[in-house]
């Protein structure tokens, strides 16, 4: 049932409709409290009532609202009223790319410079490991003269993508139309899967028409995407540059690997594809993706390229082709898919008659079709504080119970059956890497994880000899490596990724927080060479970070100098404690870290601080959010990932 003007959803004022779909109704609505009108979504009852989807919608919204560029919508709120679920967004006055197309106001210069901005959207995300998965020309919005340009529906795409049974026409034929491959097979999808729904966004700005459109409805578009050549934008469009086709053919590639591999790439091509001279996409150079993305090389799924990125074209037989100039003008090359290989032809026809069969029912379901096996996993006997453990096989079962265990973990795209985790629940930047059913435990009880039934136990605390030994008796456990003396995350990092299999995606992960580091000090120069301080008030006292600690090291990789005097924890610790917090104004630092654990602490503010932290003449930054303070105080790549928007973000807002 649409709304009308003047009724009100949890406080929104409904102003006017602003679109309708299977999803359910986008409304203009004036907030309860701000001068401002939010887009109000009410999704439709049929979804509101799906448990599954509820699931997923109250997790994927969450993540969502983390996201903080200004290419992405922002996401204010969500809640349910009168049995249906609702989001509030950023309003954004003005139109979309698809009806400015339907209108022929689409030209290509500005069909390029909409997919440049997205692409810095789409980018910004998958450096969070957050995917969209309805990438297409109605989710780009434009604010009026194209002065900013938005994508999207962000988590409500995602927990669609759960949902089983969806039987809105409407919803499903958008889906299939700019649909992966590996999204219609079920096979694994990364960041790549958003590229090529890019790729498909671009061709059909272009050409006004969706890829394989054609008759035969949804089930031949499906198959078409399966087992068809990605299609010539010049054929619809004689006026473009033929170099344009070269772009879409490596954007719209069957096989992941073989598209670009991050969204700049393709956005960069098709700007010099259109005219060398153009400057519709004003952009730097992208930064390098992390390689290895959640839930890859998970049982059933293909080992990736371990840098991360694929050359620009392959050089296997049957991959390169006469055809247009390539996009940079260098050659006479374009990509085309290679043959299959027998193994994948199987397994894609059984997938196209899934396929079909699902489309000719309005349905689009994703099934689960089991991939190459996972690499071969070498044998290795494992010395640790504790022992030696010989791991003979590919662990199936692993259990994380040491501080940061379960942020390698997940970062090396392990699903674990268990995770120790303080309090009880995962961080944010944990929560969003989880995609199967994994048991969150407040503490290494020896019941609790033997009931996950692991076959590994991974502990790398300071765990004494009675507590290694009951969970020893459960399953082979594995401690801190033997003489591990400067122990970070970084060589926790390392240290699992060798019990694990997979030492070489912990080196990429690695380049890749240092590369994204030094882009950061790059980006903000007022930084550099900034004394900083790390004080920590919770209501047990004050305590300071000292050099060795891992908040020090993640601030001195921004550019800080983190002062040496400060002391030392002993025994491996990260802080020492402050009887007098006077004390800490006696050697001025230029900037103080303020993190906030006490019961007074909320919204920024100086309220229940002693006296001394207002007397400090230098910038006080202070952190009250819990998930920045917990992601401070336990590093980790995952964490750091967060750090990297979520604190860096504040620091910037205060220190130029």
């Amino acid at each position: 049932m649409v709304l009308n003007a003047g009724a009100v959803v949890a406080g929104y004022t409904i102003e006017e409709v602003v679109g309708r779909g299977g999803m359910g109704t986008v409304y203009r609505a004036r907030n309860p409290s701000l001068p401002r009108s939010d887009a109000l979504k009410v999704l439709s009852a049929e979804l509101s009532q799906d448990a599954h989807f509820r699931a997923r919608f109250e997790r994927e919204a969450e993540l969502a609202a983390t996201l903080d560029h200004p290419n992405i919508v922002a996401v204010y709120s969500r809640g349910e009223t009168d049995g249906q679920l609702w989001i509030a967004m950023q309003y954004v006055a003005g139109s979309d790319a698809d009806k400015e197309l339907t209108q022929g106001r689409m030209s290509p210069q500005r069909a390029v410079y909409i997919i440049g901005e997205v692409a810095k959207a789409l980018n910004y995300a998958h450096r969070r490991h957050l995917l969209h998965r309805d990438v297409k020309p109605a989710n780009f919005l434009l604010a009026h003269n194209d002065e900013r340009v938005f994508l999207a529906d962000f988590g409500i795409a995602r927990a669609l993508d759960e949902v089983v049974g969806l039987t809105q026409t409407g919803m499903v034929m958008a889906s299939v139309a700019y649909a992966s491959p590996e999204s219609l097979t079920g096979e694994p999808a990364d960041h790549r899967s958003d590229i090529y729904s890019l790729g498909c966004s671009l061709y059909r700005m272009l050409t006004g028409r969706a890829p394989y459109a054609r008759s035969g409805g949804m089930a031949a578009v499906g198959a078409a995407h399966l087992t068809e050549p990605p299609p010539r934008a010049t054929d619809l469009a004689p006026h473009l540059p033929t170099a344009m086709d070269a772009v879409i053919a490596k954007a719209m590639a069957k096989n992941p690997a073989e598209r670009y591999q991050n969204t700049m790439d393709l956005a960069y091509a098709a700007a010099r594809a259109l005219d060398e001279t153009t400057d519709a996409v004003r952009l730097t150079p992208p930064p390098p993706m992390p390689p290895y993305w959640p839930g890859e090389n998970s049982p059933g799924r293909s080992q990736p390229n371990p840098s991360g990125m694929a050359a620009p074209y392959s050089h296997r037989p049957g991959q390169l082709h006469s055809g247009p100039s390539s996009p940079n003008g260098a050659g006479s090359s374009w990509l085309v898919p290679a043959p299959p290989r027998r193994r994948r032809r199987v397994r894609m026809a059984a997938a196209i008659a899934v396929v079909v069969a699902l489309v000719a029912g309005g349905v689009i379901g994703f099934v689960a079709l089991k991939g190459d096996s996972d690499p071969v996993y070498q044998a290795q006997t494992l010395v640790h504080q504790r022992g030696e453990t010989v791991v003979s096989a590919q662990p199936r079962a692993v259990a994380a119970a040491g501080p940061g265990d379960g942020d390698a973990v997940l970062s090396l795209g392990v699903q674990p059956v268990a995770i120790v985790s303080t309090g009880g629940s995962l961080p944010s930047w944990e929560k969003q890497l989880v995609v199967d059913d994994v048991r969150v435990l407040p503490d290494a009880a020896p019941a609790a994880i033997g009931a996950a039934k692991p076959d590994l136990i991974i502990d790398t605390s300071d765990i004494d000899d009675a507590a290694y030994k009951a969970l020893a008796a459960l399953a082979p456990t594995i401690t801190r490596p033997q003489g591990a003396s400067d122990w970070t995350w970084q060589s926790q990092l390392e240290w699992i990724g060798r019990i694990l299999g997979r030492g070489d995606q912990a080196k990429s992960l690695l380049d890749t927080v240092a590369a994204t580091q030094s882009e950061i000090r790059d980006a903000h120069p007022a930084f550099g060479g900034k004394s900083i301080q790390v004080v920590l008030v919770a209501d047990n006292g004050v305590s300071v970070a000292v050099a060795q600690s891992g908040a020090a090291r993640y601030l001195q990789g921004l550019g800080f100098r983190y002062p040496s005097d400060l002391g030392t924890a002993g025994a491996g610790g990260q802080t020492r404690s402050v009887p007098d917090p006077a004390q800490l104004n006696a050697a001025p630092t230029d900037v103080r870290l303020l993190m906030r654990t006490d019961q007074a602490a909320g919204g920024g503010s100086y309220n229940g601080l002693p006296q001394a932290f207002s007397a400090y003449r230098g910038i006080t930054v202070i952190v009250d959010d819990p998930d920045t303070v917990a992601a401070l105080n336990a590093p980790g790549y995952a964490a750091t990932n967060f750090l990297n928007t979520a604190l860096v973000n504040q620091l910037a807002r205060q220190i130029r």
